[in-house]
């Protein structure tokens, strides 16, 4: 049982934990802030000020601070967030688990900043990301993500390029405790984020910045916050991970496997998928005739300014390039010319020509009351990602190829999403992929279980679930490919397999 003491303290408000401890301010511009609760501020220090209530809890041997209302306000003048370089680390501690929240109306107009949980912000209130310059912030909306901004206004990770990096996916778990650590480079244009001492976030491409306000804001009423440290120097990896370690937190196993899961590459286990007799073959096109392509229904990237670089039949395959401009309408679908029904098996190999871009497969795409979007909807135009998580198609998506600037360069990322709610499935990492060689990619549905398969390595196994008020598991619908932007790739030996066990259909 975990131990949870709750201490409340009076109306002062304390800095230092004893004599014997770091300085506040060290001569050597850094700054710690211990975050304990157990001695005063000092009478006139008005560079650390907390307004509004708050207390301290102990969880697992940590204590932490933590405000009571969203008006509590723990105010650092500091202008280290606005050098060059620089490093800020924390601990921090949830008090309940958080993870994905499905934005609904309902709550968004109420309270607009619902999905927002600040660690540190240079603008009060620190809630409203948009308002600020530097922020760092937790998130439940998409994924749950971290993300941090060198940048005035809301960051754009894609058309417009600003100085930003994410974790993709992170959710927290109830009364455990969390080193994150944000290091910045800007003339080297270098970000990063770790958790725990592992790398989950990289930025490495030169985006706008703007000079952020001498001052931050601290904290959150869902966390408790402790240990804060701000340096002026990049902390390395491995020094970000000895100040992890030197805390002598007992580790959460559990925790650390979902971390490195998420953001290393592990052994994945292998799977050789042959279809039983119960499996028909419903479709294939080894997409190196020209009559392969026929049916097939493109979207995007049709007009100019922005078609496509390259669409054509070759001895290899069916070769496709977006255009290079990072941009809203530089993208494409490809929809197959056909519905599918029932389980669900999707065999496809795929070449990656360079080392930029995004692909993703569609599947189980259909209308929000099971019809054939194709068919019975207006023809859609738009390369956008709104087709696929916001104009009424029901749809699995996979992102199995991911070289773009919003997302981690050094890894290859793997992200199944449940749409049109943006519900993460499933997220993890694999080798990187070799560019000009062909990889065999295999997304299998059984029922409510959804495996994604690179090259025999499973690399996502997880299950959908039709009782939580994100729609059923979808068993029908075509299925789509889709480029982002800076994307040359090739395609051949597409095969689809369905399995409609319980349903004989008459003619």
């Amino acid at each position: 049982m975990v131990r949870y003491i709750v201490t409340m303290l009076g109306i002062t408000f304390w800095v230092l934990l004893a004599l014997t401890s770091p300085p506040l301010f060290s001569a050597d511009a850094q700054i710690r802030l211990p975050l304990a609760g157990h001695t005063k501020l000092a009478a006139g220090d008005a560079r650390v000020e907390v307004d509004g209530p708050y207390r301290f809890v102990t969880i697992v041997g940590r204590t932490g601070y933590q405000p009571l209302s969203l008006k509590t306000k723990l105010r650092l003048d500091t202008q280290l967030h606005g050098k060059p370089r620089g490093t800020i680390l924390l601990w921090i501690c949830p008090l309940e688990t958080l993870s994905v929240v499905s934005r609904m109306e309902t709550f968004s107009r109420a309270d607009p900043e619902a999905q927002e949980y600040p660690l540190a912000s240079d603008t009060w209130p620190s809630r409203d990301i948009s308002r600020s310059t530097f922020a760092w912030h937790w998130r439940s909306a998409w994924h749950p993500q971290m993300i941090a901004k060198f940048v005035s206004g809301w960051p754009k990770r894609d058309y417009q390029l600003d100085s930003n990096v994410i974790v993709e996916h992170l959710p927290l778990r109830e009364k455990t405790w969390y080193h994150l650590a944000l290091t910045w480079n800007v003339p080297e244009h270098r970000l990063r984020l770790y958790v725990n001492g592992i790398l989950a976030g990289t930025t490495d491409y030169p985006g706008r910045t703007d000079e952020p306000k001498p001052e931050l804001y601290l904290g959150n009423t869902a966390m408790a916050l402790s240990g804060v440290e701000i340096h002026d120097a990049e902390l390395s990896a491995e020094e970000v991970d000895r100040n992890y370690a030197a805390a002598h937190m007992a580790e959460d196993l559990k925790v650390r496997s979902e971390l490195l899961d998420l953001f290393t590459v592990r052994a994945k286990p292998k799977l050789n998928w042959s279809p039983g007799r119960d499996w028909k073959l419903a479709y294939q096109t080894t997409f190196t005739h020209a009559i392969d392509v026929d049916g097939w229904t493109q979207q995007g990237c049709l007009n100019e300014p922005y078609r496509m670089n390259e669409k054509r039949i070759t001895p290899d395959g069916l070769l496709l390039e977006t255009p290079d401009q990072i941009g809203v309408e530089t993208r494409m679908y490809l929809w197959s010319p056909q519905n599918f029904e029932g389980d669900l098996a999707v065999q496809l190999e795929f070449r990656p020509e360079r080392a930029t871009g995004l692909a993703l497969l569609v599947t189980q795409a259909s209308g929000m009351a099971r019809e054939d979007f194709i068919l019975d909807h207006p023809p859609r135009t738009t390369g956008s990602m709104v087709t696929i998580i916001g104009d009424g198609v029901r749809n699995y998506h996979w992102e199995f190829f991911r070289k773009t600037p919003d997302v981690r360069s050094d890894l290859q990322t793997q992200i199944l999403v449940k749409n049109p709610w943006t519900r993460p499935l499933g997220m993890s990492c694999l080798p990187e992929f070799a560019i000009g060689r062909f990889h065999a990619l295999l997304f299998l549905q059984e029922g409510a279980r959804i495996r994604c398969v690179i090259d025999d390595q499973v690399a996502l196994d997880v299950r959908d679930d039709a009782s939580i008020n994100m729609g059923p598991v979808f068993n029908t619908g075509r299925v789509g490919i889709r480029l982002m932007y800076q994307t040359r790739m090739t395609f051949r030996n597409l095969k689809v397999w369905s399995r409609n066990s319980g349903v004989r259909i008459l003619q």
